[in-house]
């Protein structure tokens, strides 16, 4: 999932926040094999490329998975929240966290900003990122970029980069498939069991 731009960077880092709040605050995606929530939220980092979480000590995960519970709250508030309150709960976590930000070339990346030193610790460091790039986002789209998906038995938050803003269910494709199913079978008069 490598950025080709500080936008792509942003929007991945958005993608990578909303998807750990949803493990922290909702029902994980489903997995080929149940993981156990501190591996689970390490599966979500490496496949966001948040190099560090391969090899970060279970303590390491843990205290990232306490810092995402306040910030996976606020995530998962974005959908149901106006900009002003929206900017207030972020400014309320930017200002609690120490920000030290550098420029870093590293593993193939290109020269880009850390916002944290290179001996913070990984939760404070992940964090971080995930706060900036939330607030990039606000800066440049307000809250309209946040829902919720529209599937009945889902409430898992998401991120719609879509042009026209038309996103309406979670990145679970069986969210959207029951409920395009469900609308099918309704207009032809169908019950769950095809009679």
């Amino acid at each position: 999932m490598r950025a080709n731009s500080i936008d792509d960077e942003i929007r991945l880092t958005v993608d990578a926040a909303v998807e750990l709040a949803n493990v922290v605050h909702g029902e994980p995606l489903p997995d080929l094999e149940p993981l156990e929530p501190l591996e689970r939220l390490r599966a979500v980092l490496v496949d966001f490329e948040f190099l560090r979480a391969r090899t970060a000590a279970d303590a390491e995960l843990g205290a990232f998975a306490d810092r995402m519970v306040s910030i996976g709250r606020l995530i998962s508030s974005l959908p149901d929240s106006d900009l002003a309150d929206a900017v207030e709960r972020i400014n309320a976590q930017l200002e609690a966290a120490a920000i030290a930000p550098s420029l870093s070339a590293h593993d193939g990346f290109a020269l880009h900003i850390h916002w944290t030193g290179p001996s913070t610790p990984f939760a404070h460091q992940v964090a971080v990122d995930l706060l900036m790039a939330l607030a990039q986002t606000l800066c440049d789209h307000g809250t309209d970029r946040f829902g919720r998906c529209a599937a009945d038995d889902c409430d898992r938050v998401f991120h719609d980069t879509t042009k026209n803003r038309s996103r309406r269910f979670c990145a679970d494709p069986r969210c959207a498939s029951r409920t395009h199913t469900a609308a099918h079978r309704a207009r032809r008069g169908t019950d769950p069991d095809g009679t």
